[in-house]
């Protein structure tokens, strides 16, 4: 597995001391993050607007993706397998974003002939894993 610092160079984003300690958040805990949420995770100790540009810059970078979640806030989360059109899940009970069976091929052919500025597709509720912890039954 790649370190976040190869991960930044391979996306042609320089690998500093902030943006390392960011991914690797992200890249461990495999749950998505709002600016919000990731300014408090290092206990507001980091500047507000730099952790807000590191982000975006991740984000427009292709090294993160972003997901607007059910109440419009933006959400970044790292998961390499996921980058495309395809849905995502986010569980409101731990957080966790996971990426679910891309689009079949025929949904993408229809949009060849429109210029998409952006796509996005979430499902949110609870996932498997805090189903089993809670004793919950789907």
């Amino acid at each position: 597995m790649s370190t976040p610092s190869d991960i930044l160079k391979e996306h042609g984003v320089r690998p500093t001391r902030l943006r390392i300690k960011v991914l690797n958040v992200l890249m461990n805990t495999r749950k998505s993050f709002s600016f919000q949420e990731m300014y408090a995770y290092f206990d507001r100790g980091e500047d507000r607007v730099t952790m807000y540009r590191i982000l975006n810059d991740l984000y427009h970078g292709g090294v993160i993706e972003r997901v607007v979640d059910i109440d419009g806030i933006n959400r970044f989360v790292y998961y390499p397998e996921s980058f495309g059109i395809r849905p995502s899940f986010r569980c409101r009970h731990c957080g966790s974003v996971s990426c679910l069976t891309p689009l079949p091929e025929c949904y993408i052919d229809e949009l060849k002939n429109y210029w998409i500025d952006d796509a996005m597709l979430l499902f949110s509720g609870i996932c498997d894993q805090c189903l089993k912890d809670n004793g919950t039954k789907v």
